[in-house]
């Protein structure tokens, strides 16, 4: 038996409308195509996207299996998304119809991170490594006042 793909995670997300959400991944964080499947009736079952060397597979919804999106049915997932450049995938992302949950700042665990929704009510971290700390650095680092119930960062994990 060949692999065509190393074994592994890999994270795989359901939308209304495949081709918008391809569409948006490309333009706003540079995904590309990998490969493309269609059911019968014309919906795409299988599309696998490339963001630099991670891949992501997304599928049209599939109501009678039970395949179906955030905006359908809730989800908690939060993909995170490691970039160069996290201001400009912002910037592009928000260009393409992307929603501000937690603006692109420097956080305490040492990255410039930002939260957004996609138009298909995926949740997106954008991030990039400023410093490399020791878990023990991070943990000094975490906000002890009593208003950390209102950052950004504890909002969105809600």
């Amino acid at each position: 038996m060949s692999r065509d793909r190393p074994l592994g995670l890999a994270t795989h997300v359901f939308v209304p409308d495949a081709d918008a959400a391809i569409a948006f991944y490309r333009e706003a964080f540079g995904a590309s195509e990998l490969v493309r499947h269609h059911l019968p009736d014309g919906r795409a079952l299988f599309v696998e996207l490339a963001f630099g060397p991670d891949k992501l597979v997304l599928s049209q919804e599939i109501a009678e299996l039970g395949a179906t999106g955030p905006a359908t049915a809730d989800s908690r997932v939060l993909l995170l998304l490691e970039l160069d450049d996290v201001d400009a995938a912002a910037r592009r992302a928000v260009g393409a119809g992307a929603e501000i949950l937690m603006p692109v700042a420097e956080v305490f665990w040492g990255e410039r991170y930002g939260i957004l929704r996609d138009p298909f009510g995926h949740r997106w971290a954008l991030c990039t490594r400023r410093e490399q700390l020791a878990p023990a650095e991070v943990t000094g680092r975490v906000p002890h006042d009593p208003s950390w119930d209102d950052t950004p960062w504890a909002r969105t994990a809600r």
